[in-house]
């Protein structure tokens, strides 16, 4: 099969942020664009979680944010037009089709992961499972190609024997993807491992499209390291991952920023872009690396979260000041309460909010409690009001989904009736 037509310029050339499961996320990949990055890649997400998902306008961040349930699964910045690679985790042609035909607007790019080695991935016949299944590879990429508006590429390991690495880099090639990116490691080996240049070099001699290497984490200091790489295995590009993790001012000409420098940019684009503290936690421990019991706290940052903070809230400006010219004549108690959704997942023997108020108005003799929700246009998050015996109470603080909205305005009305110690656990946040 011949490639589309599609520019192999898209990846000729190009120093890249590598796919990293919970790193390569919206702060790390703006990060890497500011600091000279050409291209960054998505952490791997599982097909079925961006088919599910819901594609949303975020007015308040101006971004576009895909978030399925309670999860963020990927949420785009303008600064990413035509720089971002999205690398899915896939083991069927068709559902590899539909989120292409789902995100191509988004993306400039969409890459298939034949090389992670992770239990998950290799569990679900994802990732370097796909290495021991080349008719299923050769489907998913033709499948992908045939389709899509945007360049296709896949990235692999070395396998065990060479033969077998460079039968399966030019199936690659024959199905018209534009790229394919080597990691110099084989399936059952890891970062301490040695990265085989010579068997990647072997794979951009063998081949005519652009050729990524990857896999010299351990040995890249500097910028002029990421150019040796590239000369060593006469690739056209290189995929930085753990090096980019911990230094992501690797992509510098200039020079690496010291590290305090780096927390402090790291929190400036999770503050910005309201990325989940958990996310930003992971990264900023791999920047700490060794020093994280000793130096856990990053200095001065306080400010500019506020800064931030501010900024979202004039941002919806129109819709609060809206809202409080609504609260001043209206009948609803209003409450800024929330709490995170993993209290709910974790109410084994405590009832929820939502039990406890239905079983109070029972208790009670009163009519059962109802809810009214609803979305909101400016963030796609969701809102609710309950009515507990004529006396309608409501959370200002939007939940990303139907079920949290009434949970949490049950708690408003639990606190409001007085009766909050009768109800079990630690719910606010």
């Amino acid at each position: 099969m011949s490639n589309k037509g599609f520019d192999l310029s898209h990846y000729a050339g190009k120093i890249c942020l590598a796919p990293m499961v919970r790193a390569g996320r919206t702060p790390l990949r703006l990060l890497s664009l500011d600091y000279g990055a050409d291209l960054v890649y998505t952490e791997e997400i599982v097909d079925k979680r961006l088919i599910t998902a819901k594609r949303i306008e975020n007015k308040l961040l101006n971004t576009i944010d895909y978030v399925n349930d309670a999860e963020l699964v990927l949420r785009i910045a303008p600064e990413e037009k035509g720089k971002l690679v999205l690398q899915i985790g896939t083991d069927s042609p068709e559902r590899s089709c539909e989120v292409i035909n789902k995100v191509v607007d988004d993306i400039s790019s969409i890459d298939i992961n034949m090389g992670c080695p992770k239990p998950f991935s290799i569990l679900g016949g994802m990732g370097a499972a796909l290495l021991s299944k080349p008719e299923l590879a050769k489907e998913i990429l033709e499948s992908l190609v045939s389709i899509s508006k945007v360049p296709v590429s896949a990235k692999i390991r070395v396998l065990n024997k060479r033969e077998d690495t460079l039968e399966f880099a030019k199936m690659v090639q024959r199905t018209g993807v534009s790229a394919i990116g080597v990691h110099g490691r084989r399936r059952d080996e890891r970062p301490n491992d040695k990265n085989r240049i010579d068997e990647i070099k072997e794979v951009v001699d063998y081949l005519d499209i652009p050729v990524l290497a990857n896999g010299e984490s351990g040995v890249i200091k500097e910028y002029k390291d990421i150019e040796r790489f590239k000369e060593k295995t006469g690739a056209s590009g290189v995929l930085l991952g753990r090096i980019a993790l911990s230094n992501p001012s690797i992509f510098r000409k200039e020079g690496l920023h010291n590290m305090e420098t780096e927390i402090i940019n790291v929190l400036e684009k999770s503050c910005m872009y309201d990325e989940p503290f958990t996310q930003c936690k992971y990264v900023l421990s791999r920047i700490l690396g060794s020093q994280l019991e000793f130096d856990p706290r990053a200095w001065g940052v306080e400010d500019r979260y506020y800064y931030w903070k501010k900024i979202h809230q004039e941002r919806d400006t129109p819709n609060r000041k809206r809202k409080l010219e609504e609260e001043k004549d209206s009948d609803i108690t209003f409450h800024d309460i929330t709490f995170p959704m993993k209290r709910l997942r974790m109410c084994k023997s405590a009832l929820t909010p939502k039990c406890f108020i239905r079983n109070y108005c029972f208790k009670e003799g009163w009519p059962q409690p109802t809810f009214t929700t609803w979305k909101r246009e400016s963030d796609g998050r969701w809102e609710a009001l309950i009515e507990v015996n004529n006396q309608k109470h409501q959370s200002r603080i939007a939940q990303m989904n139907r079920r949290m909205a009434e949970q949490v305005s049950a708690l408003c009305a639990i606190i409001s009736l007085g009766i909050r110690d009768e109800l079990e656990g630690e719910w606010e946040e």
